[in-house]
């Protein structure tokens, strides 16, 4: 397979869980059900673990005593939160489901390694 690509439209269930389309579902199940899910400017990134560590490596050169670096790293790693896939579905917590305006239908948008998770209404309007 290559990758999370397409989009999906899904919904939220009553306590914030999402179904993983199927073709998803394979890529993480080969993988990891381990997952990061990361608030960026009005949706959410999903990052599978193998590929949030790939992306922590990339920040390692960030000095944490330096302003402006400590001011990145913490725009990153304050606004992300560890979850897992069980059963075919992601619980998405509460804070990051208002950060990016989740609330019943939700898109699930393929990236190659990562996925994003949309309110309808903002991906029509697309993000920064």
């Amino acid at each position: 397979m290559n990758g999370f690509l397409g989009s999906y439209s899904v919904s939220l269930d009553e306590k914030g869980r999402l179904n993983v389309p199927s073709r998803f579902k394979g890529l993480l199940e080969q993988d990891s059900p381990q997952l990061v899910i990361c608030v960026m400017s009005g949706f959410l990134v999903v990052f599978p673990q193998r590929e949030w560590a790939v992306n922590e490596e990339k920040l390692s050169h960030l000095n944490a005593f330096d302003k402006s670096d400590r001011n990145r790293l913490r725009e990153f790693y304050a606004r992300a939160t560890e979850c897992e896939m069980k059963s075919g579905k992601i619980l998405i917590p509460a804070p990051q489901r208002e950060a990016a305006g989740l609330t019943k239908e939700v898109m699930i948008v393929g990236m190659s390694k990562t996925f994003e998770l949309w309110a309808p209404d903002r991906l029509e309007k697309g993000s920064d």
